[in-house]
C-alpha cells in the first residue's frame, strides 16, 4: 500500500494539519514555540496547540534546548521535559543535531 500527499502548501505558506506539528502542553509554564514563518509565540501551561498552527520548533521549558517536531504530536510533562522529542537542534529554523 502506498500513501501519496497530493496536496502542497495552503496558499499561506503552511502545511494543512495534519501536517503541521502539535503541542500538549501539561506544564505550568506556557511553552515557546516556532514556526516555519520565523515567527516566535507561546502555547500557554495547560494547554494544546491548535491544529491550524504550523509549529516547527518547540523550547523545553527545562533545558531551554529547542526539539525539532516537524508533523509529530510532541508532550511536554509537568516537570517541563519532552516526552517523546525526534530530535534536538541548536536553535529555532535549524536542522536536527546527529550525534
Amino acid at each position: 500500500m502506498a500513501f501519496f500527499i497530493l496536496k502542497e502548501k495552503e496558499h499561506d505558506g503552511h502545511w494543512p494539519w495534519p501536517l503541521n506539528g502539535r503541542v500538549i502542553n501539561h506544564s505550568p509554564k506556557p511553552v515557546k514555540v516556532w514556526d516555519d514563518n520565523s515567527q516566535f509565540y507561546f502555547v500557554a501551561a495547560g494547554q494544546n496547540s491548535s491544529n491550524s498552527l504550523d509549529i516547527d520548533h518547540v523550547q523545553e521549558p527545562s533545558s531551554q534546548r529547542w526539539c525539532k517536531i516537524d508533523a509529530h504530536r510532541l508532550v511536554v510533562n509537568s516537570n517541563g521535559t519532552f516526552d517523546n522529542c525526534p530530535c534536538y537542534a541548536l536553535a529555532a529554523g535549524r536542522p536536527c543535531i546527529k550525534f
